[in-house]
């Protein structure tokens, strides 16, 4: 195929994230994944969160010395800091809870294990920004504001955290996947590439959101 032009191929690359968005989204229903929550499930949810964050920052970091432009390194940088800041939050919650902030980093779903070590065998900056925050990182405001909306009469501190922290913090770099795909994936190789690991860490993480959901305490 030809190269598409930048706003061409962001196009298709959205239409493929929210087409596999409505089809995850039906089966967490379907299993009941926003079933009430307990303390037992908060916690098994914060320390999902440990993990999501905690290696979306370690695989984008070998690649922040390769972009060319300062103008996307530096905020590149700024988001890797941001990742390992909310781990630190998120772990520090768990404690306050009695809980362990690397029970499920130190005992991985085997499916989520799988997705990311996906992503960390990409083979540009492009596919992983494509996969990781243009593709599956776009959920998480949707999960996380329907949590916040279980969470808060349970455990308004937890609420707090991903409502005034997490959730404010990552709308503060959604413009930097776009930027980076339309300044960097131009030729038809690239989008290709971009597109299908796309589609791979879509449903990778699909795999690893119903394992994770059907593992959660009674």
């Amino acid at each position: 195929m030809e190269a598409l032009k930048p706003e061409e191929f962001l196009q298709q690359l959205i239409a493929t994230r929210e087409a596999f968005w409505e089809k995850m989204n039906a089966e967490r229903k379907s299993y009941g994944a926003e079933k009430p929550l307990t303390p037992a499930v908060v916690l098994r949810r914060l320390q999902f969160g440990v993990v999501m964050e905690r290696k979306a920052a370690e695989v984008t970091a070998p690649w922040v010395s390769k972009i060319p432009d300062l103008d996307l390194q530096q905020p590149m940088s700024e988001y890797v800091v941001n990742e390992l800041k909310h781990t630190s939050i998120l772990c520090q919650r768990i404690r306050d809870l009695n809980g362990d902030p690397d029970g499920l980093w130190n005992s991985p779903l085997a499916e989520l294990k799988e997705l990311w070590d996906f992503h960390a065998g990409l083979g540009s900056l492009c596919e992983l920004i494509a996969s990781v925050q243009f593709g599956h990182e776009e959920f998480f405001p949707r999960t996380s504001k329907s949590f916040i909306e279980r969470v808060t009469p349970l455990d308004p501190t937890t609420a707090a955290i991903y409502r005034d922290v997490l959730l404010a913090e990552e709308e503060g770099h959604e413009w930097i996947a776009p930027e980076i795909l339309k300044r960097y994936a131009t030729d038809a190789e690239s989008q290709r590439k971009c597109l299908a690991a796309l589609k791979t860490g879509c449903e990778l993480f699909g795999r690893a959101i119903q394992s994770f959901n059907r593992s959660m305490p009674a």
